[in-house]
């Protein structure tokens, strides 16, 4: 399992958001708890406010960041980005899984999905 850093954390969202695509972005969201680590960060660095997941994004905002840490098939993503297509979303995911990806705020106790725990034991 791949122990990402804040430090490396932040150069990879750093350089994704000074792509020029993430101009017309007025707003940010992401789902669950690292959809919403992600979504401050972007928020911050593009200095547009944060929306919690699944509040609506007032339409004079602009475009929504539907934004996660790691994607592992992308249905979270996918949905996410439906519930905000009125915002004409742009969604991004920073880490592909597999492999297997955790972060600096869950190292001791990294979040495990159901096909990854064997007969009560993590894989």
């Amino acid at each position: 399992m791949q122990v990402v850093s804040e430090q490396e954390f932040r150069r990879r969202i750093t350089a994704e958001l000074a792509k020029d695509i993430y101009l017309a972005v007025g707003a940010v969201t992401g789902p669950g708890r690292s959809g919403a680590i992600a979504a401050v960060y972007a928020s911050r660095l593009l200095r547009v406010p944060f929306i919690p997941y699944g509040q609506p994004c007032p339409a004079d905002l602009g475009r929504m960041l539907v934004i996660d840490t790691a994607i592992e098939s992308g249905a979270t993503l996918k949905k996410a980005t439906r519930r905000y297509a009125y915002a004409h979303p742009i969604s991004l995911a920073l880490y592909q899984e597999l492999p297997r990806v955790c972060f600096w705020y869950e190292r001791d106790k990294p979040q495990r999905y159901k096909h990854e725990i064997i007969e009560g034991v993590a894989a």
